[in-house]
């Protein structure tokens, strides 16, 4: 598992340093690739985590699942990002609203996982 986190983000840094190496203007520019393929990394080594840990039993995996679901949510809407999509009006309501509901929800997850950990710290301390 290690080796293969260690290889992707090689690969991954080599991919980046030579898109940005070669041209500079990405810097002020949306980049598709860096947003799609840094987050679909981290969706995958989620997803990798939670089949490894499927066999131990735990309670909460609230943090990986918050992670895959607000970067899923975040992955679609930025690849749709240059579509212009408003859902209503008045008020005026776009597509970006999913996001900000998703990372609400993330941090809610995370909140939760903090919960859990700190109170396996209290039990273990008495």
């Amino acid at each position: 598992m290690k080796s293969i986190i260690i290889t992707v983000l090689i690969l991954q840094l080599i991919i980046l340093g030579y898109m940005y190496g070669t041209n500079f203007q990405l810097f002020w520019e949306f980049n598709i690739y860096e947003i799609v393929s840094c987050s679909l990394i981290l969706v995958a080594y989620a997803i990798m985590f939670i089949f490894k840990n499927f066999e131990s039993e735990h309670k909460y995996f609230n943090f990986s699942i918050g992670l895959i679901l607000y970067l899923m949510c975040s992955i679609s809407i930025f690849t749709s990002g240059n579509l212009e999509m408003v859902l209503l009006d008045k008020p005026y309501i776009d597509i970006w609203i999913f996001n900000s509901i998703f990372y609400i929800i993330f941090q809610y997850m995370v909140f939760r996982e903090y919960k859990f950990f700190k109170g396996l710290k209290t039990i273990t301390k008495k």
